[in-house]
């Protein structure tokens, strides 16, 4: 059975398309024949939202963290799980609650540990999970970055956002320590306007700074992007959709990198 893979999707600025990354990620490599679980990790739950929960009474993430710093048993992996039939992908979601659970992480003796114990446990029957973080560098996203075995930094075509990715890679050494570059994914442009100078020039530099992290193929910025969340599609699924057919060469080349 191959091992699942575990891929954060992370960035502690907002506005960079996580999210949108996210669902995309999760669905084009459903389409790929791949079994994905994504786990919502903000507490902003639009993940959740994107795709399709409702309160329903069943557990959510935030159960899920507890339920392990407290040492409750007798919950399986199905009470967290809920599934978008329409994109072929199993989800665990978040609600408001999930912004108090900092609290219950820090009393754990190995309190950046949490997720990844439960993950490893209890979640092994998928070929990758995607997690998607919130925008920050809190305890919640330091236990992703933890869990994950690669993280995928979207980045924004910007220059602010270029140069927040040095403090996302020495956030990264901390937790992970040994080689960065083995526990990254890749950086994902995202946004990105071929025919202007600032994400030309982004680009650019981002290839110079990080060589072959830089995925070949950058996520462009167009209003079907912004109208999928409302529409709760993925873009994917999409064969008209030229940021689906990106975000499926992106899965591609996640594939490829092992």
């Amino acid at each position: 059975m191959t091992a699942t893979k575990i891929i954060a999707i992370a960035n502690q600025k907002g506005g960079v398309a996580k999210t949108t990354t996210a669902v995309n990620i999760g669905a084009g490599l459903a389409l790929r024949g791949k079994r994905v679980l994504l786990v919502d990790l903000d507490g902003q739950n639009h993940l959740s939202r994107w795709l399709g929960f409702k309160p329903d009474g069943k557990a959510t993430v935030s159960e899920l963290i507890y339920n392990e710093v407290s040492g409750m048993d007798g919950c399986s992996a199905t009470d967290f799980i809920r599934t978008n039939e329409n994109m072929n992908i199993d989800y665990i979601p978040a609600n408001h609650i999930l912004a108090g659970i900092l609290a219950v992480l820090g009393t754990d003796s190995d309190s950046t540990g949490v997720l990844s114990r439960v993950l490893h446990r209890n979640f092994d029957g998928y070929d990758y999970i995607i997690i998607d973080c919130q925008p920050s560098l809190d305890l919640l996203v330091s236990n992703a970055l933890k869990a994950c075995d690669k993280v995928l930094i979207p980045v924004q075509a910007d220059m602010l956002a270029y140069e927040g990715v040095n403090q996302m890679i020495k956030t990264l050494d901390r937790i992970k320590g040994g080689s960065v570059e083995d526990a990254i994914a890749g950086l994902l442009v995202t946004m990105y306007h071929p025919k202007t100078n600032v994400s030309l020039s982004v680009r650019e530099a981002l290839v110079k700074s990080y060589g072959h992290l830089v995925f070949d193929t950058p996520i462009s910025y167009r209003t079907e992007a912004k109208e999928s969340s409302i529409t709760r599609t993925a873009l994917v699924r999409k064969k008209s959709s030229v940021v689906g057919r990106q975000y499926l060469t992106v899965c591609d080349e996640i594939i490829e990198r092992g």
